[in-house]
């Protein structure tokens, strides 16, 4: 998930003791209001960021019973994956729902790529170096694979290793997604994303899509998910209807129909 960005684009990145320094020092604690809205582990865990991880987790549950609930078919797919802690809530969400779905993660495991378009060259937070290459390498394989099948059945969850333009095409052809999550924080590894569900028609009707960096970068249209989103919608004419924000930088939207 997005880390909370200063005016200079940096990330405000702590250490765990700082963290928890900063919670027990927390301004929000004097706000009766405020005082429910995180934990402490919460705090200590992800800092400022914690303020986010609820209406993230809500809006991933929220994705996940819609996908079940409104019967859209096929399977249910992240693409970035980092701490498995995003894929973890899918897993309960889907595991909560009794989803009939497999569940896909995609990850390169060895973090962010280098970034040699000109569009990701100048995003803010890769000139600052926060999306470095490397940045955000999280659980191994085998670490997620483990974390998710807490919830859900051997069989069910499928890791997919490598660049998302290598992993991608890997894919059984046919296959179908209800969900993507996409975490992908960069414009040309969220177009990738994109470029394949649309071109092999894998997003079924009604299948919900969910940025996490959406708002990232100034939320600038020229910029990322934002860049990327307008442009798959541009080439594939995708109809889709705006499900709305969540936390400070995730965004939804329902897919009804686009053309290969």
């Amino acid at each position: 998930m997005a880390n909370e960005a200063d005016n200079s684009g940096e990330m405000i990145n702590l250490s765990f003791l700082q963290k928890v320094m900063a919670r027990l020092r927390s301004p929000l604690k004097s706000i009766p209001e405020c005082r429910h809205l995180t934990s402490f582990w919460e705090n200590a865990n992800y800092g400022y960021n914690a303020l986010a991880c609820r209406p993230v987790a809500e809006a991933l549950v929220w994705g996940v019973q819609y996908a079940v609930c409104a019967a859209v078919p096929g399977d249910i797919a992240e693409f970035g994956c980092h701490t498995g802690r995003t894929a973890k809530v899918i897993a309960a969400g889907m595991k909560l729902m009794r989803a009939n779905k497999r569940l896909h993660l995609f990850d390169s495991f060895d973090g962010l790529p280098t970034s040699v378009h000109e569009v990701d060259r100048e995003n803010v937070h890769v000139k600052t170096g926060v999306w470095g290459a490397g940045a955000y390498k999280g659980l191994n394989p085998e670490q997620l694979q483990h974390a998710c099948q807490k919830y859900l059945p051997p069989g069910t969850v499928h890791i997919h290793t490598g660049w998302f333009s290598e992993s991608l095409p890997k894919m059984a052809p046919g296959t179908k997604f209800s969900m993507l999550h996409i975490d992908c924080d960069l414009y040309v590894s969220a177009l990738d994303v994109l470029d394949f569900v649309f071109q092999t028609g894998a997003l079924s009707d009604g299948a919900v899509v969910l940025f996490d960096d959406w708002n990232c970068c100034r939320a600038s249209n020229d910029f990322g998910e934002r860049k990327a989103w307008k442009e798959a919608c541009d080439r594939y004419r995708v109809v889709a209807e705006d499900w709305g924000g969540y936390g400070w930088a995730g965004h939804k939207f329902i897919v009804h129909a686009y053309s290969r």
